[in-house]
């Protein structure tokens, strides 16, 4: 069901990472309230080289310690998703990704989070070395066999929601396709 009417968004809070802002929706019967934060679109790539998936660790406040993930990141004012996530790829772990290719696009939440998602995977990627941890961001970055990644989102292991989605859909799509992994 359609609201009947909605108010203008108000901005409630604004910083230089995220805004909020509040939506008054009228169905008729009821009201309901919404207070979206807006991050701004995001990118991550699921990189495959020999059969093995690069991941970063990084600190995360929510889970009060490490998480392994897909590189990505913002995608930056004039940038297209798969330009900003060849650049994170490179900016977090010294890999460079060629022949990006879609895989999914969503949104981590349809009433409270504006944060278009987009998804790519390589399988053409090139460590060109260098890469030195940085206690601010990536603290080390794993190849990981692409089964056990997986294993490791059911065993509740790896729980960021924008490498959850990748993993899986980069499993599907490969099981879908060809019957491996």
């Amino acid at each position: 069901m359609r609201p009947l009417r909605k108010s203008s968004r108000t901005v409630v809070h604004r910083n230089p990472w995220n805004t909020v802002y509040h939506v008054e929706a009228e169905f008729g019967a009821f009201c309901k309230n919404y207070w979206v934060n807006v991050f701004g679109p995001r990118a991550g790539v699921v990189a495959v080289r020999e059969g093995r998936v690069l991941l970063v660790r990084q600190y995360r406040l929510l889970i009060d310690g490490d998480s392994l993930e897909i590189p990505g990141g913002k995608v930056e004012d004039g940038e297209a998703p798969d330009e900003a996530v060849a650049r994170e790829c490179f900016e977090e772990s010294r890999v460079r990704v060629r022949d990006l290719r879609p895989l999914v696009v969503y949104y981590p939440g349809l009433d409270n989070v504006e944060n278009r998602t987009t998804l790519f995977f390589s399988e053409d990627v090139e460590d060109v070395g260098g890469f030195v941890p940085n206690p601010r961001e990536i603290l080390e970055r794993v190849w990981m066999p692409i089964e056990e990644s997986l294993e490791r989102v059911f065993a509740g292991e790896i729980t960021d929601a924008l490498t959850v989605v990748g993993l899986l859909g980069y499993g599907c799509m490969v099981r879908a396709g060809s019957g491996k992994v």
